[in-house]
């Protein structure tokens, strides 16, 4: 691969991309070196941000590089520029939310946890919860031996297992997998607010999720996004203990390296035998795969979309209404990709890609772009960040209050808000279960908040002390 750096028409256009991408990512490493809990909270956001992020910047830089998705050539160009300042935007978003100011209130001067309220009686939530998900990851064990096809040892894809011989408990498993990964983090997280140790029994409970999802052929995107879910609450524990019990990354990190050297090792098992033994890749095609998986599949979406709509002016707002809301390929799946792909592609291409159950990657924030165009694009970007990071420190502070009911009922919330800001997913919104989820945590946390409200101010007139209540 040729790169005609010695002219000054090149190296402008190369420096001026590679700076962006620069400025971005000093940015994310700013917020994890001096707010270190946040590193866990963001962390499946910043690491698909950056993935993206260098994906398009290679091929900006190295261009014309070719997609075998797209078979076609892609790059050079300016696709970072408006990929940074989109990913700026969200940054600065974080940054206003979760502001130091704000998170003095997570400190434990400023926050009165029920749990401390309650008297001890036989049983606590966390034992209840420990038996009921202990149970539920039992019998998806022995779902996966009875029906008697290991996908691990049959040499089957993850999909074909799923669609041939998985139960109803492994689609469950497929439907709230991320979600019961958060809860179990929930639980396994917060005794560190009292002084207590991990409550590792709920780790242990992770581990066999992990290793099922081994088994069943999965690879790099589940573990991925499991264990991105499951250490958000440690961070915002990490957070919350700040003041009192200060971390600094280095710290974090030696505190984490052998899970996470566990979980990379688990990923490239993974992910060798499915192209080596599943797949029957030999070494060459191995190394070419991997190059485009890596280097080339993040960005080649987003790349389409800026050739079509900063280069070309070629964008249509109410196509993409229709294509999103109204006529989607498959409205039971997200509605961006599909579209996505039957913009860039050929439609018969791109509808047996589709009918296979597979998708490219990508999907944020081109459906800002492809909705709003080059200049509206951005307002929806910026309007996105806002809500997603505020929602974000909600959810926050409900769990380090130890708001036990609202966390439940904005799990299933925080889900796709998270999966908007990453592929792009908006059909979601706009769905009556969605609809009913957010009316259900609204009232919810109005139950939850008079409860603890009555327990709070119950205990202060015991101590005949005046309490005011919390206005944030």
């Amino acid at each position: 691969m040729l790169v005609s750096w010695w002219s000054l028409e090149d190296l402008f256009p190369a420096m001026l991309c590679i700076t962006a991408a620069a400025f971005v990512l000093a940015a994310m490493g700013r917020v994890v070196t001096s707010r270190p809990g946040l590193l866990l909270v963001l962390f499946f956001f910043f690491f698909a941000f950056a993935w993206r992020l260098f994906s398009v910047l290679y091929i900006g830089v190295f261009g014309p590089v070719y997609s075998e998705q797209l078979e076609r050539d892609i790059g050079p160009g300016l696709a970072v520029l408006p990929l940074a300042a989109s990913q700026g935007l969200v940054i600065a978003a974080l940054l206003f939310s979760f502001r130091p100011q704000r998170l003095l209130s997570f400190s434990d001067k400023s926050v009165i946890r029920v749990s401390a309220l309650l008297k001890a009686g036989n049983w606590n939530l966390p034992d209840l919860a420990f038996r009921v998900v202990g149970l539920f990851v039992l019998a998806l064990w022995l779902e996966l031996l009875v029906r008697g096809h290991v996908p691990l040892f049959a040499g089957l894809e993850r999909f074909d297992y799923t669609r041939l011989h998985g139960g109803p408990l492994h689609q469950r498993l497929l439907e709230w997998g991320p979600m019961l990964a958060f809860q179990l983090g929930i639980f396994l997280a917060l005794p560190v607010l009292h002084g207590q140790p991990l409550d590792k029994r709920f780790g242990a409970l992770f581990v066999a999720l992990l290793l099922y999802l081994f088994l069943v052929g999965h690879r790099f995107s589940s573990f991925y996004l499991y264990v991105s879910f499951f250490v958000i609450p440690s961070g915002v524990v990490l957070l919350a203990r700040q003041s009192i019990s200060p971390i600094s990354l280095p710290k974090l990190l030696r505190n984490i390296w052998l899970p996470a050297l566990g979980f990379v090792l688990l990923i490239a098992l993974a992910l060798i035998y499915s192209y080596v033994v599943v797949r029957g890749r030999d070494l060459g095609v191995l190394e070419t795969k991997l190059v485009q998986r890596i280097l080339v599949q993040q960005g080649e979406l987003w790349w389409m979309t800026y050739e079509r709509v900063f280069l070309r002016n070629d964008w249509d707002s109410a196509r993409a209404i229709f294509k999103l809301f109204v006529a989607p390929f498959d409205p039971s799946r997200n509605t961006t990709l599909p579209f996505l792909m039957e913009t860039g592609l050929p439609l018969e291409r791109a509808h047996f890609i589709l009918q296979q159950g597979a998708a490219y990657t990508g999907g944020w924030p081109e459906v800002a772009f492809e909705l709003g165009g080059p200049v509206e694009g951005f307002c929806l970007v910026a309007i996105s960040a806002m809500l997603f990071s505020e929602f974000l420190f909600l959810l926050t502070r409900c769990i380090v209050e130890e708001r036990y009911i609202t966390c439940f009922f904005l799990t299933p919330i925080f889900y796709p808000f998270s999966i908007f800001l990453v592929s792009g997913m908006v059909n979601s919104f706009i769905q009556l279960t969605f609809m009913i989820k957010l009316a259900a945590a609204v009232f919810a946390y109005v139950l939850e908040d008079r409860w603890r409200w009555s327990l709070i101010t119950g205990a202060a007139s015991v101590r005949g002390e005046p309490v005011e209540r919390d206005q944030r």
